[in-house]
């Protein structure tokens, strides 16, 4: 995006938010996975979430033929589902052992 703000006769505006969406969206996945790391139980939800969403992404990128970008995307994103899923187990087996 920075390189088009530079080459290409546009608006910067349009550059500019969408360079800080995704510094804002990245700064939230950093704090997701340290809320998962340390297990804290209010970051696996959003977590799972924003996993389903980059499953979304990555079907956009099958039709399109980006075989490269959509094999790892789904394979990344279905482990981090599996891992939570697995950590929202582990803790309600917890809960009930208690």
């Amino acid at each position: 995006m920075i390189a088009l703000g530079f080459t290409h006769d546009k608006e910067w505006a349009p550059y500019l938010g969408v360079i800080g969406m995704a510094l804002m969206g990245s700064g939230a996945l950093y704090v997701l996975a340290r809320g998962v790391k340390e297990g804290k139980r209010w970051a696996t939800s959003p977590a799972i979430l924003a996993n389903l969403i980059a499953l979304g992404v990555s079907k956009y990128q099958f039709e399109a033929g980006l075989y490269i970008l959509a094999v790892p995307i789904v394979i990344v994103a279905l482990l981090i589902i599996l891992g939570c899923i697995k950590i929202i187990r582990d803790g309600a087996q917890d809960s009930f052992a208690d």
